[in-house]
C-alpha cells in the first residue's frame, strides 16, 4: 500500500526535533594518527618545553654578541671558528671570547653562545669568520620553553583536532590522545544497488549514499560505520537495522523512504521502533523520516545522491556537530584587517586568526606551534604589498573546518578562570597576554573579553564596561619553606614580561629580602599551572602564583598577598551568548561547586558597573 504525505514538516521544525534526540556520545582512546578531525574529551598539560632546549633560528654563526658590537661591512669583526653543531645532536664545542660556531636552524645552541650572526653577514676564511654585522643578546635564537612550556594547559576539552591541533599534540609528545566518540552506523538500501567495484547488471547502479554520508559524517567529526546495502526485504531490513541499533550511536539509512509500493524503511521503522515525523516541506528533500529504535535515532535520507546530501547537511549534520559540541563554517571567510600589517615586500602567506568579522596577525614565525595553535588560517599578500591599512578586505583560506568561538579571552592567566570555563558548554579561546595587552585587544575588537589583574592600574577605556570577579591568593609555591630569606642561590619561575605576575612576584620578592640580581629566574611562564609544574618537578625551588595552582600540584604554598581578578568587555559584547554564559556562571559558581581553596567571590560577583574600583 502507497503512504499519502498528507502533512509535511517545516524544515526548521524538523531540524529542531531533530536537535532534540541528539545521539549519546562517549569517549575513547585513539593514536595521534587517527585524532584529525575528532574532538578532544579531556584537557591537554604540556609534560615537555617546546623547544626543549635553546636553538638556533637561522644558518649562520653562533657568538657572544658582545664580541661583535662593532662589526660593520667595512670594518668587520674576525672571530675564529671552533667548529660547528650537527643536527640533532648536542653541542661538543663551547663559545668563548673571540669564538664563533657554525649552526644550521633549528639545531642545538653550543655553551657560552647569546645569539647567532646570520650566514649572509659573515664570510669564513679558513679557521676565521670575518663579522659583517652586530647583534643583540638572543637574536635568531629560539629559547627552551619559549613556545610551549612544561605544564602550559594547550589544548581544552571540545576542541576539534585539526591539522595544527594535531601538530600541536605531536610537539609536546603525545602518542594517543582521548577523544568524544559517536559512532554513526550507515547504509544504503534499493535492489537495485551494487557496491563499487563489482560488475553492473541490467538496471543496477553503483552505491553512492553509502561512502559520500559517510565521508559528510567524518568531516563533521563523527566516526562513520558502513553496512552496506540493504536489500528492499522487510526481515533483513528489520534485523540490520536492530542490529546497528546495539552497534551505534545514530543511523543514517539512505533510499526506500518515499511512499512507493518498494519502499520499506517506514513500513520497518514502525514495527521495531518509533516514527516522529515523515516528510518536510524541502526540495530535495520531501520523503525524509526520523524516529528512533531503542531510543537511537535514526534518521533516514532521501536515495538521490544530491538530495541526501542535501538532506544531511540540514538535518544530520548539525545534530552530529552539536551532540559532539562543535560549530561548523565553511574553509574560506572574508573579514576586514583589525590592526594594520606591514609585510617584508615578499609574496608572502600569513597566519591569522578570526573573530567575527576581523582579521588580526597571529603569526610568531614558521617555527611557532602556538602560532598553529591560534591561526585559523592565512591571507595570501603579494610582493607588489608592503602595506595593508585597518579596514581593508581580506580573503581568510582556511586550514580546515571553521569553528568560531563563543568566546575570546585575553589578558591574564588564571586556573580558576579556566575551571569555570570547563564548566560552559562554549567553544572558548584563551590569549595569555597580561592585563594591559588584554585590555588593548578588548578596545580593538579582537578579545570579547579581558581578565585583568588590578583595573585601578588600567583604567576602563570609553566604549568598556567592567564586570566583577573575584579576589585569588597569591604566593610562593614550593616543597621547603625553611629560612627562606637566607637562602642563596635560590632559582624562582619566572613570568612573562607581558603579565602583572611578574610586577607582583618582585615586589614581594624583594619584601622577603630577595636580592633581585641574585635571583635566578628558570623560564618565562605564562600560566600558574607552568609555574606549578616547575616547581613540582623540581626545575626551581620556587615560583610565585595562584594557591589553586599549588594545591593542584600538590605544593606547599606560602600566602604573600593577593589581586582582584575582574572583566573587562565591550559594552556592544554584552549581549553576545557567550558572555552571559560566562557572567552567569561568576554569579552562581560559589552556590554550584563551591570554591577552590584560595578563591574568594564578591558578593556581586558577574555584576556590571561602568568604572574600576
Amino acid at each position: 500500500m502507497r503512504k499519502e504525505f498528507r502533512s509535511l514538516l517545516p524544515l526548521d521544525e524538523a531540524r529542531a526535533i531533530v536537535l532534540s534526540h541528539l545521539p549519546a556520545v562517549g569517549v575513547e582512546t585513539v593514536p595521534l594518527n587517527s585524532a584529525f578531525g575528532r574532538v578532544l574529551a579531556e584537557r591537554i598539560v604540556s609534560e615537555v618545553d617546546v623547544p626543549g632546549f635553546d636553538r638556533a633560528s637561522m644558518d649562520g654563526y653562533a657568538i657572544m654578541a658582545s664580541t661583535c658590537l662593532d662589526a660593520r661591512e667595512d670594518r668587520p669583526v674576525s672571530l675564529r671558528l671552533a667548529g660547528s653543531v650537527p643536527m640533532g645532536a648536542a653541542s661538543e664545542v663551547d663559545v668563548g671570547w673571540g669564538q664563533a660556531v657554525e649552526v644550521s636552524t633549528g639545531s642545538m645552541m653550543p655553551s657560552g653562545a647569546d645569539s647567532v650572526v646570520m650566514i649572509e653577514h659573515a664570510v669564513a676564511e679558513g679557521d676565521q669568520v670575518q663579522i659583517m654585522k652586530p647583534v643583540h643578546t638572543g637574536e635568531n635564537v629560539i629559547s627552551s620553553g619559549s613556545d610551549i612550556m612544561f605544564g602550559d594547559v594547550v589544548l581544552l576539552p571540545g576542541t576539534r583536532l585539526g591539522a595544527r591541533e594535531v601538530g600541536v599534540l605531536a610537539a609536546v609528545g603525545k602518542i594517543q590522545v582521548r577523544v568524544r566518540s559517536l559512532r554513526v552506523g550507515i547504509a544504503s538500501t534499493g535492489n537495485e544497488l551494487v557496491e563499487p567495484g563489482k560488475t553492473l547488471g541490467p538496471g543496477q547502479i553503483y552505491d553512492i549514499n553509502s561512502y559520500s554520508i559517510a565521508a559528510a559524517a567524518l568531516e563533521c567529526g563523527a566516526t562513520p560505520l558502513v553496512y552496506g546495502i540493504l536489500p528492499d526485504d522487510h526481515q533483513t531490513m528489520a534485523e540490520t537495522l536492530l542490529r546497528i541499533s546495539k552497534e551505534c550511536d545514530m543511523i543514517l539509512v539512505s533510499g526506500s523512504t518515499s511512499a512507493g509500493a518498494g519502499d520499506m524503511v517506514y513500513v520497518v521503522l514502525d514495527d521495531i521502533g518509533e516514527t516522529i515525523f515523515h516528510g518536510i516541506n524541502l526540495k530535495p528533500g520531501k520523503p525524509t523520516i526520523f524516529g528512533t529504535i531503542a531510543s537511537k535515532p535514526i534518521l533516514g535520507l532521501p536515495g538521490y545522491p544530491t538530495s541526501a546530501l542535501t538532506v544531511f547537511g540540514q538535518l544530520a549534520a548539525p545534530a552530529i556537530r552539536k551532540a559532539l559540541g562543535l560549530k561548523i563554517t565553511g574553509h574560506r571567510i572574508t573579514g576586514r584587517l583589525a590592526r594594520p600589517i606591514r609585510t617584508e615586500g615578499r609574496h608572502q602567506l600569513l597566519a591569522v586568526s578570526v573573530h567575527g568579522d576581523l582579521v588580526y596577525s597571529v603569526d610568531k614565525g614558521s617555527g611557532s606551534i602556538t602560532t598553529l595553535s591560534q591561526a585559523d588560517g592565512v591571507i595570501e599578500i603579494p610582493s607588489s604589498v608592503e602595506y595593508m591599512e585597518h579596514g581593508l578586505a581580506v580573503d581568510v583560506q582556511l586550514f580546515g573546518e571553521y569553528v568560531e568561538p563563543d568566546l575570546i579571552v585575553a589578558g591574564e592567566n588564571c586556573p580558576f578562570l579556566e575551571m569555570l570555563a570547563e564548566s560552559l558548554p562554549l567553544q572558548i579561546r584563551f590569549t595569555s597576554n597580561g592585563s594591559k595587552r588584554g585590555t588593548f585587544s578588548v578596545e580593538d575588537g579582537i578579545a570579547d573579553v579581558a581578565c585583568v589583574s588590578g583595573t585601578e592600574k588600567i583604567g576602563i577605556p570609553d566604549g568598556i564596561v567592567l564586570i566583577r570577579g573575584y579576589t585569588r591568593e597569591l604566593g610562593l609555591m614550593g616543597n621547603n619553606f625553611s629560612d627562606l630569606s637566607g637562602q642563596r642561590d635560590v632559582s624562582i619561575v619566572g613570568w612573562s614580561g607581558d603579565s602583572e605576575m611578574k610586577w607582583l612576584a618582585n615586589r614581594e620578592l624583594k619584601d622577603l629580602g630577595f636580592d633581585l640580581e641574585e635571583v635566578r629566574y628558570v623560564g618565562r611562564a605564562r600560566s600558574h599551572s607552568a609555574v606549578a609544574a616547575a616547581v613540582a618537578f623540581g626545575r626551581a625551588n620556587f615560583g610565585f602564583g595562584a594557591s589553586v595552582a599549588a594545591e593542584k600540584a600538590g605544593l606547599g604554598f606560602k600566602k604573600l598577598t593577593s589581586d582582584r581578578i575582574d572583566f573587562l568587555t565591550a559594552v556592544s559584547s554584552l549581549e553576545k551568548e557567550g558572555m552571559h554564559a560566562l557572567i552567569s556562571a561568576l554569579k552562581t559558581w560559589s552556590l554550584r561547586h563551591g570554591l577552590p581553596v584560595g578563591i574568594s567571590m564578591d558578593a556581586d560577583a558577574g555584576s556590571v558597573v561602568r568604572q574600576s574600583r
